[in-house]
């Protein structure tokens, strides 16, 4: 394909995300940074494009692995194709990656959101294989609002970078920096110009949303800002630590009035006060257990969710069993289940007793999904009956499919109007274990 030209406006650029809702959002960026210059963005790496962008995950060792198979496709599959990489793989091991490809850039995370002017210096230049890596500013920041046409979807909002807490596990500060937020009025900016385009819930998102410090601003006041924007419905949180949720926010989402929805995400990790200590979390399991009861009461109906690690070195059958009593015999509704990972510099990497053994830990990973699986069916069999208002999406093969506001997922079948990014009165009629089956 050789090098292509600046002045090239048709150069399609395919897009492939990996890791968390942070990702996700950076990638929207992405996108729209390159339609604002000209470029197509692709929905398939079909043939036809020009350039790859992979922005990469290396969270854990699987992370990595489902990025670097990615790579590989790619260029098995167009080995023509200029490739880019960024994310936290090439914050990481950005010189295993330049050995990939004849044809990559490489940016580490500081510069990740200059995608578009990498890539028309590199892509003019048509140089070789390069890596741009520049050190991360602990500094509050601003990012470009570009969205010119419409975009009828939820949106993830960044609000927030990299993180303080040090937790033994965590590669994350290494790869992303120290805690900072962005710019109060340049967020509100980046959320009135969406939802003038058609968004009608925001999903606030960061590493560690619930330490947002911007001048005298705090979390809840980016809530309470988003929601004075005329023609947003919804405000929601995504994953947010222990011990960083205000009572001003919950005082929020107990109003009837607030946008901001009952919902909270809230990575625990272990039910062990014993692992928890190794980890270097910032809390015991009683005061997990108490606020969590505390909040179901002062919030009824909010959807409680969390994160549970299997596998931390030294786990015992004895903290494994703690982790079971806390989903069974908490208000919690379900839980994302993982296995450890070792990650290479963290304290956890280098303490004894890395490696439980395989089977075990799926055996336990099974065991605590089986008991989060009866919890969200129970949570969906208390929910039929009732009528809640649920923001559909794009529709599948089955129907119009939308989520309620306590994150409950609802299909709505034969409709014949189109219900994509349209808030609706759904009247909630049987539970099919994952989700609930609706009418208008």
């Amino acid at each position: 394909m050789g090098a292509f030209s600046l002045n090239f406006l048709g150069m399609k650029v395919y897009i492939h995300t990996h890791g968390c809702r942070l990702n996700a959002a950076e990638s929207r960026f992405f996108a729209e940074a390159l339609e604002s210059r000209g470029y197509e963005i692709a929905r398939a790496m079909d043939g036809t494009v020009d350039c790859a962008v992979v922005n990469s995950c290396a969270v854990t060792e699987q992370a990595e692995s489902k990025c670097k198979q990615t790579l590989r496709q790619i260029i098995r599959t167009q080995p023509d194709v200029l490739l880019v990489v960024t994310g936290c793989l090439a914050e990481k091991n950005p010189h295993m990656l330049l050995d990939l490809h004849r044809r990559i850039l490489v940016l580490g995370n500081a510069e990740k959101h200059r995608v578009a002017d990498y890539l028309e210096r590199y892509s003019t230049a048509g140089n070789g294989p390069e890596i741009v890596h520049k050190p991360i500013e602990n500094a509050s920041f601003t990012l470009p609002c570009l969205l010119d046409r419409p975009y009828a979807r939820r949106y993830n909002l960044k609000i927030q970078e990299g993180c303080d807490f040090g937790c033994s596990y965590c590669i994350i500060p290494r790869l992303r920096g120290r805690a900072r937020s962005r710019d109060f009025r340049n967020l509100v900016e980046d959320a009135a110009i969406h939802v003038a385009r058609g968004v009608k819930e925001i999903i606030l998102t960061g590493v560690n949303v619930g330490t947002y410090r911007n001048d005298s601003k705090k979390l809840a006041d980016v809530i309470a800002e988003l929601g004075a924007i005329p023609g947003l419905a919804r405000i929601r949180l995504s994953s947010i630590e222990f011990g960083t949720i205000s009572d001003e926010i919950l005082s929020q989402m107990a109003d009837p009035g607030s946008k901001l929805v009952k919902y909270l995400h809230m990575p625990i990790q272990s039910g062990s006060d014993r692992i928890l200590r190794l980890m270097g979390r910032r809390y015991g399991i009683a005061a997990v257990g108490d606020y969590l009861g505390d909040v179901a009461k002062r919030i009824p109906g909010i959807g409680l969710g969390t994160d549970l690690m299997v596998g931390f070195p030294g786990e015992s059958g004895r903290d494994f069993e703690c982790s079971v009593e806390l989903l069974e015999g908490s208000p919690l509704q379900y839980a994302h289940i993982f296995s450890y990972s070792p990650r290479e510099g963290t304290a956890a990497g280098a303490m004894e007793g890395q490696w439980v053994n395989r089977r075990e830990i799926e055996r336990r990973s099974e065991a605590l999904r089986a008991v989060s699986r009866e919890k969200r069916y129970q949570f969906l069999e208390r929910q039929v009956g009732q009528c809640e208002e649920v923001l559909f999406e794009d529709p599948g093969e089955s129907g119009f499919a939308g989520f309620t506001e306590h994150y409950a997922k609802v299909l709505v079948k034969n409709s014949a109007e189109n219900l994509r990014n349209q808030m609706r009165r759904v009247h909630l009629v049987k539970n099919c274990g994952t989700f609930l089956l609706g009418e208008l």
